[in-house]
């Protein structure tokens, strides 16, 4: 359960994710730089490792939703997490090489998937599906977007969620952060399992996630718990150009 949203600036980009979970699963970690694959990368994580946004100062990031609609019950317990996907592909700097090493992991286990990239050097948008069967892709113009998923329904969600978005832009969107942040805090038309900041009896809204990129590096602002709260704080963790080439390898 989780709203992704993706809005490109003028040589930068501007995204934001509400992760929703069940209530009585474990806070995760807020974002930190890790050194591993010998590029320096940006995440929140779970204590078991895994994350579900991730990010690179080149721009590159990552965001994953679970695909509810492709979760049939005969699939049973999960085997393994989906968390472990984005630190095993995020340094990967473009669209051709994370698709290649996405392609070499093992997926057996994983229950089904939808995993985006950003990729702003390339001006290119990707998705990864994953049904259990066979991982498909697609690609999207290099725009403004929004996706969404609920365990209560996928399609409700993109239907109640994505007229809210569409309302709230014919506004004068004016900063886009700000925007972002309002939007993503949003309750309209009601609170529930459908509008945007989540709230059901078993879930809720965890976190939220914002994630800005321009050519001095990413910078990603974290909020555990509803982003509606009256006095939302957030840790801000920056990842400068600096510390790597501004060039693909």
């Amino acid at each position: 359960m989780c709203t992704l949203s993706f809005l490109p600036l003028k040589n930068s980009y501007i995204a934001a994710m509400n992760r929703d979970e069940q209530r009585t699963r474990v806070a995760a970690l807020p974002p930190a730089i890790h050194e591993g694959a010998g590029l320096p990368t940006l995440y929140p994580q779970e204590p078991d490792g895994g994350t579900w946004i991730g990010g690179t100062a080149r721009g590159k990031l990552l965001a994953l939703l679970n695909w509810y609609s492709k979760e049939p019950a005969r699939l049973g317990q999960k085997q393994r997490s989906r968390g472990e996907i984005i630190p095993a592909i995020l340094a990967e700097a473009t669209t051709e090489s994370t698709d290649r090493t996405l392609r070499q992991l093992s997926l057996v286990g994983l229950f089904p998937f939808r995993l985006f990239g950003f990729f702003p050097l390339e001006q290119a948008i990707h998705e990864w599906c994953w049904d259990t069967r066979a991982l498909e892709t697609k690609s999207y113009e290099w725009g403004r977007h929004h996706w969404f998923s609920s365990s209560c329904s996928d399609t409700k969600a993109a239907i109640w969620r994505g007229a809210a978005c569409e309302r709230a832009w014919r506004e004068d969107p004016g900063d886009p952060a700000a925007w972002l942040r309002k939007r993503h805090a949003s309750h309209d038309p009601e609170p529930g399992p459908f509008s945007i900041c989540v709230h059901r009896e078993d879930a809720a809204t965890v976190s939220y996630t914002e994630v800005q990129w321009d050519d001095r590096g990413l910078q990603m602002r974290y909020h555990a718990g509803n982003p509606c709260q009256a006095e939302a704080t957030f840790a801000m963790t920056y990842l400068p150009a600096l510390l790597e080439s501004s060039k693909p390898r």
